[in-house]
């Protein structure tokens, strides 16, 4: 399953944590746009157009990876290559942040081909290509959370962060879970 935790590799730590900046804005703006679009179009009472809907999903997940990597760059700056390759590793290992990684690149994939399937003559077959790609990451993320949920996992911040693998001590490579944080702490 792990398809997205070497999706990296070969970047610099500094850059990889700056690519996945870039996926998860990616990935939250092709979860927002479709619906957002939809729903304007529905209150507006004005006619939807395919075409329309797979450009703006290509800009929405495009401009989401820009403002994403910039923004993990402007986090990064500062901080030591030691807490850089930390994260990295923590990202690599999180099976929440996999599963939702590798579920929202099957959903761009399978996006991929089934836009120009469906909506052959409404756009051409790029806009197709690329807009279905771009709504599949976002409902390869929506599938994760779902199934998340029905399954009963929590969905916290907190709930994602007992699932990190941590060094149990210098000299050895097992890995422990971190600690369940305690309420009021």
């Amino acid at each position: 399953m792990a398809t997205s935790s070497d999706s990296f590799q070969f970047l610099t730590p500094r850059n990889q944590v700056c690519a996945h900046a870039a996926l998860k804005v990616a990935q939250a703006a092709s979860m927002i746009y479709p619906v957002a679009y939809i729903g304007l179009g529905l209150s507006r009472r004005r006619p939807m157009s395919v075409s329309r809907l797979m450009r703006g999903a290509q800009v929405s997940v495009l401009g989401g990876a820009g403002v994403g990597w910039g923004l993990g760059y402007l986090r990064l700056r500062d901080q030591s290559e030691e807490a850089i390759e930390d994260r990295v590793y923590r990202l690599k290992h999180n099976r929440s942040q996999v599963r939702a990684d590798d579920y929202s690149f099957i959903g761009a994939f399978i996006g991929m081909l089934i836009s120009p399937a469906v909506f052959l003559n409404r756009a051409g077959i790029v806009t197709l290509c690329a807009g279905g790609a771009s709504i599949g990451l976002g409902a390869g993320v929506w599938v994760h959370i779902t199934k998340s949920f029905v399954e009963g996992r929590e969905l916290k911040p907190e709930g994602m962060a007992s699932e990190l693998p941590v060094l149990s001590d210098n000299k050895s490579s097992e890995v422990a879970t971190l600690p369940e944080k305690k309420e009021g702490a």
